[in-house]
């Protein structure tokens, strides 16, 4: 017995009172907490960047596909998570691209829903750049008139270590993952409305000048994250 006993201690000791394992676990465990109310680079409720997507899974989670023909991109969404937009009545709290079966983007629109970056559906576009300490892109939206609808694209876990030709996104061989641990590379994109063109129709993040920064007007329509693929797309899954 006093063997077994000093067998089971030093399998406690060396596993589970281990300080690395114990940060192991509780990091986990907030995560999972943190996954359930907040969209993050980790994904929303319980669906992740990158997870396989099976008819099963959107049934076990009770989401629902939208009405397309195309098998490799389309949306689904949570019919018990919507909220009322003045203009566009009954909406979608939140929507989840799929392509290629898998979750490349998260995209929200009820500015109740909590973003990992203290940024919400709604705020300025000034506290956007607050928020990423004035590390984004801005880029004029397709659809833009004078530039009133443009967005602002920061990079979440990588660094770009060779820029990709105009018109393109981003692909492998043009970025450094900041961690060995991350799988893919996620992007943010704020689609602002209201504002107004600035210099050009692009800026970089490493191009602002405290002029353009002052101009800079308009609020949050919606916010995505995900991966650069998804991001470039102007419009849905076109």
């Amino acid at each position: 017995d006093k063997n077994t006993a000093e067998k089971d201690n030093a399998s406690i000791n060396s596993s589970s009172i281990n300080p690395a394992n114990a940060d192991k676990a509780r990091n986990n465990e907030a995560e999972k907490l943190s996954n359930d109310k907040t969209v993050n680079p980790s994904g929303y409720q319980k669906l992740s960047f990158g997870q396989i997507i099976t008819p099963e899974l959107l049934n076990e989670l009770g989401l629902t596909k939208e009405k397309t023909d195309n098998e490799q991109c389309y949306y689904v969404s949570n019919p018990e998570l919507s909220y009322v937009d003045k203009e566009y009545g009954d909406r979608a709290s939140v929507l989840y691209q799929i392509i290629d079966g898998k979750v490349a983007l998260i995209s929200i629109q009820d500015p109740s829903i909590p973003f990992y970056k203290d940024i919400n559906v709604g705020n300025l576009a000034s506290d956007v750049m607050k928020a990423h300490n004035d590390e984004l892109s801005y880029e004029v939206d397709k659809y833009a008139v004078d530039g009133d609808y443009y967005n602002l694209i920061a990079n979440v876990n990588f660094k770009v270590i060779k820029e990709s030709p105009l018109g393109e996104f981003l692909k492998d061989d043009n970025i450094e993952l900041n961690n060995k641990q991350d799988k893919l590379p996620l992007q943010i994109e704020y689609h602002i409305k209201g504002g107004q063109k600035l210099s050009g129709s692009t800026i970089k993040a490493t191009e602002w000048t405290a002029d353009n920064k002052n101009l800079l007007k308009g609020e949050v329509e919606s916010i995505d994250i995900g991966i650069p693929e998804a991001i470039y797309l102007v419009e849905g899954c076109s």
